[in-house]
């Protein structure tokens, strides 16, 4: 068997976002890495004049406006010269021999497009990090890790080896995703273009997840109305406009109740996340371009019910 491809066939591509109070951390990782592009989507805090000092070898792109997750990482990916690279959180932490494991596996599956690592949130608790297609139903025991590379419809975003051909082959993130379901959507490409995305359970990431912006609630109001905007546009997409119509409905009808509810028991997180999820659906249902978030930019595609 050939030996892996080095670690200099790697570029590590990290998308910033206020990430400021978990930078050195971040830093640490990268630090480990030689070829390392880092794009920051128009913080507003230290996050890069922090990233210049603690990472002076990285290539850092400084956005103006916040077009999301996946824009950003287009851009990122505009720039990579190696065959590999990998898509990492930055509150994700792992080693360099982890990332040697998952460039061997690139090299026994010569098809695979997308190679993903095991994430945990600790030394002992393990995280969801494959299944099937989002619309399919869950019919496997999730919690019984592999033991051997398996082959997914879905690989955690917060860590993926990509191929690089084949990122550019497939046209990378569709950018209508502003945040969430990006992942789900790139891996399902991948295989309709004859990809395999694949799981190397050997190789671990540790992922402290929801850690890579500062937390406040218009952070979470932010990040709660995208997933709802972003699981609606997937249902569409990929279980058609009846199936879209109906999770709208249901979205509509529970919202208001539910905020109201929570609202009462004082459960803010909660109360929060509905509001979003119905300002999303009340949005989605008027095909309105009402990003919260977003500097300075306009969503180029309304959202139909």
């Amino acid at each position: 068997m050939n030996a892996a491809p080095p670690l200099d066939d790697v570029t590590v591509v990290c998308v910033t976002y206020n990430s400021s109070a978990i930078l050195e951390s971040m830093a640490r990782t990268l630090g480990q890495f030689r070829n390392v592009v880092l794009i920051d989507n128009a913080s507003d805090d230290e996050t890069v004049a922090r990233a210049r000092l603690l990472l002076p070898h990285a290539r850092i792109i400084e956005r103006t406006s916040n077009a999301g997750f996946g824009s950003a990482n287009n851009q990122a990916m505009a720039m990579v010269q190696t065959p590999f690279a990998l898509l990492l959180n930055p509150d994700c932490t792992i080693a360099p021999p982890d990332v040697q494991r998952l460039l061997a596996c690139m090299q026994r599956f010569p098809n695979a497009g997308v190679v993903g690592p095991q994430n945990w949130r600790s030394e002992t608790v393990a995280q969801v990090s494959h299944r099937d297609a989002f619309f399919k139903p869950d019919t496997k025991d999730l919690s019984q890790l592999p033991e051997e590379v398996i082959k997914a419809e879905w690989i955690h975003g917060c860590c993926q080896l990509i191929r690089t051909t084949a990122f550019h082959r497939i046209g990378g993130f569709d950018e209508v995703f502003f945040l969430y379901y990006e992942d789900d959507d790139l891996c399902l490409r991948m295989g309709q273009a004859g990809y395999d995305c694949l799981l190397e359970p050997a190789a671990r990431n540790f992922h402290r997840g929801g850690a890579s912006s500062e937390p406040s609630i218009r952070t979470e109001f932010i990040k709660r109305f995208h997933y709802a905007r972003s699981r609606q546009i997937a249902i569409r997409r990929y279980m058609g406009t009846g199936a879209a119509r109906l999770h709208l409905t249901k979205l509509l009808l529970a919202s208001v109740p539910a905020v109201l509810v929570y609202s009462l028991l004082l459960r803010r997180k909660h109360a929060i996340k509905w509001a979003a999820w119905g300002y999303a659906a009340l949005a989605a249902s008027l095909s309105l371009n009402v990003m919260p978030g977003r500097k300075g930019t306009k969503s180029k595609v309304g959202i139909q019910p």
